[in-house]
This record gives structure tokens, sequence and C-alpha cells, in this order.
């Protein structure tokens, strides 16, 4: 009997220091990605200004500053969770012995460059830049199933650059 209270005594020991000890955090390096932010059009600014304007119209997403005479328009807007995995790179949650890590708050603002290089020919430029808030949890108590914040901080994403190819792709087709 002695030795089964010894054994249940280092059991429950092991268990509570084992819960105590924060998770390895595992990098993984990717291979940088080659994102295409800008290209040259063959139409007049004025057509490239428009298409530009016809995307955030068609795409709900609302104008922050726009200014003709220097090309610049700029957004900031929430990302869907569905859009997020498509347009970021943010890494994922995970759940550990002692807690979990969620990713929310996905968002992030763009802006649109355009500069008249020629009658018939346009530079456009897009610039992403996305975020979400990582949430850090930890379990109520020893037995417990019920999470309480630990922490909460924003981090910056990358892009997957799916965003500038969408929004280059439309205004050069000039739909």
């Amino acid at each position: 009997m002695k030795n089964s209270s010894k054994i249940a005594g280092v059991a429950v020991l092991f268990f509570v220091l084992v819960s105590c000890v924060p998770a390895k955090k595992v990098v993984v390096q990717q291979a940088p990605q080659i994102i295409e932010k800008e290209r040259v059009i063959s139409k007049p600014f004025d057509a490239v200004w428009q298409t530009s304007i016809e995307w955030f119209a068609t795409h709900n997403t609302p104008i922050k500053n726009l200014d003709k005479s220097s090309g610049l328009i700029s957004t900031e807007y929430s990302v869907s969770i569905g859009e997020a995995y498509k347009y970021m790179q943010c890494g994922s949650g995970s759940s550990t012995f002692s807690g979990k890590v969620e990713l929310t708050n996905h968002s992030g603002n763009f802006n649109v460059l355009i500069k008249k290089l020629g009658d018939n020919s346009t530079k456009l430029s897009v610039n992403v830049f996305f975020g979400a808030t990582i949430n850090t949890y930890k379990y109520r108590g020893l037995l417990s199933t019920e999470y309480v914040l630990v922490s909460s901080a924003r981090t910056n994403c990358t892009s997957t650059g799916g965003l500038e190819r969408e929004i280059l792709d439309y205004i050069e087709a000039g739909n």
C-alpha cells in the first residue's frame, strides 16, 4: 500500500510539473516567396484609375484615402477567416497540455499606386500589409476544461501574393 501511494504521488507531481512547462515553439523556415506587386499596363492612366476604383466597389472594399493627383488609393479592412487563409500566412493556433493558442481578428490594409509612364503606359503597384491577434490561453485549473486568457498581442503576417495577383489581373483585364 505504501509503494502505491508513493507511485501515485510521483505521478501527480510529474503531471503538475509537465503541465507547468511552457510548450516549445517550433519555428519552420520557409523559402522566401516572390510576390508580384507591380505591372506596367498598356493602357492610359485614366482607364487604369477608373478600373481600380471599380475593383474596390465590386469587392465591397471601403476606400480610406483617394488622391488621383498622386495616384494613391488605400484601404483598411477586416478579413474573413476564409479570405485570411487565402491571402495571408500567420501561422496557426495550437493546443498544448497546458492550454491553447488561437489567431483571431485577421485584418489588413493595402494601397494601390498608379503612375502614368506615357500616353498608353501606366505602372500599377499593390502593397499589402496583414496582421492578426495571437491569444494565448491556459486551463483554469489542473483538471479543468475551461480556458483563461493569459496574453493577447498583435502580430504581422506575410502575404501569399493572392490578393496582389487578383487586383493586378482585374485591373489589367479592365473588367
